[in-house]
């Protein structure tokens, strides 16, 4: 099961009840948001993250690993302000040790992008052991599909100092 994630105001304009917005009192998991950015659009889905506050935690939920909301990043990065851009591509840097295949996953193969292997996996702003651990992770992962992103993560991190 993956981690949920309690948004006290997500829905309150969609349905009313005489006790309050139904969405409201349901938490918000992965695949609850999937569903709300294929329902009414990652722009709707940013605006909502954004009004209620509520980035922190999807950023916390990428940053910890969980398959589910890293696979929701390419949507919502693709509308976030520049920002919270940047905010999740450090979710997903910190990510990469925890959980390297599905980061790997959903980044771009081009390297001119905010998803790109290079931006992704450069060790900007993390700790000395991070970069170590970083690397025996990537090297772990054997997939075919994600070569291409994994050779991009280890140049990345490979040819950064330090």
């Amino acid at each position: 099961m993956g981690l949920v994630l309690a948004f006290p105001a997500i829905g309150a304009e969609a349905v009313t009840a005489p006790f309050g917005p139904l969405e409201a009192a349901q938490p918000l998991s992965a695949r609850r948001l999937a569903e709300r950015i294929r329902r009414d659009g990652a722009r709707d889905v940013a605006r909502m993250l954004t009004r209620e506050h509520e980035w922190a935690r999807v950023r916390r939920a990428v940053a910890a690993g969980w398959d589910g909301w890293i696979a929701l990043v390419p949507d919502l990065m693709s509308v976030a302000d520049p920002q919270t851009g940047r905010a999740l591509q450090g979710a997903l840097r910190r990510a990469l040790p925890r959980n390297p295949r599905a980061v790997l996953a959903v980044l771009d193969r081009r390297n001119d992008t905010p998803l790109a292997g290079r931006e992704i996996c450069a060790p900007a702003g993390e700790t000395a052991a991070w970069r170590p651990r970083t690397i025996a992770a990537l090297r772990a992962v054997h997939d075919i599909h994600l070569i291409d992103q994994g050779a991009d993560c280890l140049h990345a991190l490979e040819d950064a100092p330090g």
